[in-house]
């Protein structure tokens, strides 16, 4: 347990949320002897504050707003975030992408699907130390994969991927386009889905950059596979999470649009 004297300053109730935030998710997720070859360990934040709903009048604070995130919401924001991330690195998604085109009067539409997932409660799953800093929590978080699971993260690795980087943003007043759940089968939470929102958008515009360097024409659908090359990068900036991301990408199909 780090030393008091090192947060004191820190408002009381954020040092138990923290002190609790950690306790939940060691106890909840413990180590394993497993073989420690690879090992995928990253920093996951939330935040304690959470800002008030958008009341029907300008200068009126919503009545039902609680201005602290409870404990066991924090870890659970924490644990899923990091849960899907490593499953990202692990096994990827199935893509289908099909680019914007004005003259066909054709939106753009960038759908995926995990491979597979690392199940909630998943064992070798863990909170190594947590840390706080004003509102924001830092949970660094460790995942030991199993033998199968090892195989997935070398054979993406492999000689035969490229990687792409791309960037992206998603404003914090935005909506998630469709109701998404969490790994524990409840609602997936705003904060989260806002993030993951970011990082698949980042996603899209790397393998929309590599398309570009070997399609000529622009294609009707694109079908293949990617995996996160390593734990995306978020920050806060301007109201927006901008997320910069590198994957590993795989293109199995592209279908053009043909002859007028």
């Amino acid at each position: 347990m780090n030393a008091a004297p090192a947060i004191v300053h820190k408002p009381p109730r954020s040092i138990a949320g923290v002190l609790l935030l950690g306790l939940l998710i060691v106890t909840a997720f413990p180590g394993s002897a497993q073989d420690r070859d690879i090992v995928l360990r990253g920093e996951f934040p939330v935040d304690l504050e959470t800002p008030p709903t958008i009341a029907p009048f300008s200068g009126l604070i919503d009545p039902a707003y609680r201005p602290a995130l409870p404990d066991g919401e924090a870890a659970r924001a924490l644990l899923e975030e990091a849960r899907w991330v490593f499953g990202a690195m692990v096994w990827g998604f199935d893509y289908v992408y099909t680019p914007s085109d004005r003259a066909r009067s054709i939106a753009d539409l960038f759908e995926i699907k995990p491979r597979s997932e690392l199940a909630w409660g998943s064992s070798s799953f863990r909170v190594l130390s947590t840390r706080l800093e004003g509102t924001v929590v830092h949970a660094l978080v460790e995942w030991n994969p199993g033998a199968g699971e090892r195989s997935e993260y070398q054979s993406w690795r492999g000689a035969r991927f490229t990687s792409g980087q791309g960037r992206a943003s998603v404003k914090l007043s935005s909506e998630p386009a469709r109701l998404l759940r969490a790994g524990d089968g409840g609602p997936l939470p705003l904060y989260v889905a806002q993030r993951r929102e970011a990082m698949t958008e980042a996603a899209k515009e790397a393998l929309r950059a590599y398309l570009r360097g070997i399609e000529y024409n622009k294609p009707r659908e694109v079908r293949g596979s990617f995996a996160f090359a390593d734990q995306p990068r978020l920050v806060l900036r301007a109201g927006a999470w901008v997320a910069t991301v590198r994957i590993l990408i795989s293109v199995d199909e592209v279908l053009g649009y043909g002859a007028y």
